[in-house]
């Protein structure tokens, strides 16, 4: 066989190997490691019973190639030829690389891409055009899904250039991704110089205050709070574990208590900024409901009773609550 100087881009695997200069030989993607050259024709007989399991399975014999070991079959429907181990024609279902092709590429022209080529490392996946232009990096398995309108394709380039953007119209820079690897946030740097942590969704409709410069709750002094409630009307004891610019008030007027209702602060943690002692709050939350969850109290017990919908915890708490906000008080300085 003579090697062709026009040989397609191995990546596209099952890649081809030109015979003659015209016909192409699939090749499983398990023996893309095989130089091209070794798929030479094998001058041995093929015994008649061969060419009668190849045609149960809708395929003709062409040839024997690379070793005793290996066959390239021509599909009966599209003509392709694939290459394949003798022992898979006697036992197992035979792939048409060709057939697999064509599918491939019609499923992603459904998906609205084009297919280029599979990715180097892991047959899963194959790099696409979308229509943007750009070039995307998808698993198979997704394009079935995208055609069956179950999600879609969203090309990472354009979506920072979106963000980029949204961004310079609110007076911002893009920076990168969430340095604490939050997939809903960015780090943004402000027109005064602050960099910042924001929400893409806040940024987005462009509430995005400077907590360094700005004049709203992010950029003033806050607290984040740790209070007991008693309730004696239905003999209910919690923790409430929060933030607010002015605790005594947000208990006050804002959380909805009954008159009998007693609130007893157990500690109180000064915060520069707003927007740190959100961002803090929001994580230290988080974490206490992953890991204590039988230690957050449902929210029907309280739903008339306390005008919040989550972040309180049974007494049980207080320690992890406060372990909590000691691991807070020794990252933030004091303000």
């Amino acid at each position: 066989m003579q090697k062709s100087s026009n040989l397609p881009d191995a990546r596209n695997g099952p890649f081809v190997v030109i015979r003659d200069k015209s016909t192409p030989l699939y090749i499983p993607h398990r023996s893309r490691n095989i130089a091209p050259d070794m798929w030479s024709d094998y001058p041995r007989s093929i015994p008649d019973h061969w060419h009668d399991l190849a045609r149960g399975k809708g395929f003709r014999i062409d040839r024997r190639v690379r070793d005793r070991n290996h066959l390239a079959l021509q599909c009966l429907t599209c003509g392709a030829h694939t290459a394949v181990k003798i022992a898979a024609l006697r036992v197992s279902a035979v792939r048409c690389g060709g057939c697999a092709a064509r599918l491939r590429d019609a499923n992603a022209q459904d998906a609205d891409l084009v297919f280029l080529h599979r990715d180097e490392h892991d047959h899963h996946y194959g790099v696409f055009r979308a229509a943007c232009g750009h070039e995307v990096r998808r698993q198979f398995a997704l394009i079935d899904r995208v055609r069956a309108g179950e999600t879609g394709i969203r090309c990472g380039a354009c979506l920072v250039a979106r963000e980029e953007a949204e961004a310079r119209g609110n007076g911002w820079q893009r920076i990168g991704t969430d340095p604490q690897g939050n997939p809903n946030y960015r780090l943004y740097r402000h027109a005064c110089g602050h960099e910042q942590r924001i929400a893409r969704i806040n940024m987005r409709h462009g509430q995005c205050d400077c907590a360094s410069c700005g004049e709203s709750w992010s950029s003033k002094p806050s607290t984040i709070y740790l209070a007991r409630i008693v309730l004696p009307e239905v003999g209910l004891e919690v923790l409430k574990f929060g933030y607010s610019a002015n605790p005594k008030l947000r208990f006050k007027h804002q959380l909805g208590l009954s008159k009998s209702a007693r609130v007893t602060m157990l500690r109180l943690l000064d915060m520069p900024t707003g927007h740190l002692a959100c961002s803090e709050e929001k994580a230290a939350n988080a974490r206490l409901a992953r890991d204590y969850p039988d230690s957050v109290v449902p929210h029907a017990l309280y739903a008339d009773l306390i005008n919040v919908r989550s972040e309180i915890y049974t007494p049980d708490m207080l320690f992890r609550i406060e372990q909590e906000m000691d691991h807070i008080a020794a990252r933030v300085p004091p303000r």
